[in-house]
Parts: C-alpha cells; structure tokens; sequence
C-alpha cells in the first residue's frame, strides 16, 4: 500500500473524530488524533467504537456507515460492527 492510501485513511479517521468531538469529549478526541497521527489507525477505529459503544452515544447513519466501511476497509470486520451495535440511531 501507498502513501496516497495512508493519508486517505487518516484523513477519513480525523474527519469522523472531527464530527464526533462533541458527543466524544475533548480529551478522548485527543488521544484520537494521537492514535492517528502516529499511524495507529486500527486502535484509532476500535477505540472509537469502543467509547461510542461505552456511553452509548447516538451516531447517524452516515458516521456509522464511514466507520463500518473503514472497518472493511482495514479488515477489522469484527469488534467495530459489534461494537456499534451498542450505538443508538441519531435523530
């Protein structure tokens, strides 16, 4: 894999944290952009899915759709679906 797909991948993490900050907490958000910027994009993912799924934290079906292809995206087809499973349906 390439460059180009790296930074794709980081920049679809960041843009979800981006959209999910307020419901996530600023903190958490920051050991997020942490996780990404030192290329730990599959923790990055579960973590977030994992504290959405904690708090059971309403998501849209669009976050959930990106986290979902992200998931298949990086072959992380288990713990991320399972995990927003938790997550309630935004209105």
């Amino acid at each position: 894999m390439d460059a180009a797909y790296f930074e794709d991948l980081a920049g679809r993490l960041y843009g979800l944290v981006i959209r999910l900050e307020d419901r996530l907490g600023g903190e958490q958000a920051q050991l997020f952009h942490h996780f990404i910027e030192v290329g730990e994009y599959g923790l990055a993912l579960e973590e977030i899915a994992g504290a959405l799924a904690q708090d059971t934290i309403a998501i849209t079906d669009q976050e959930r759709g990106d986290m979902l292809a992200l998931a298949r995206q990086m072959k992380m087809d288990d713990l991320v679906p399972h995990a927003l499973g938790f997550c309630p349906q935004a209105r």
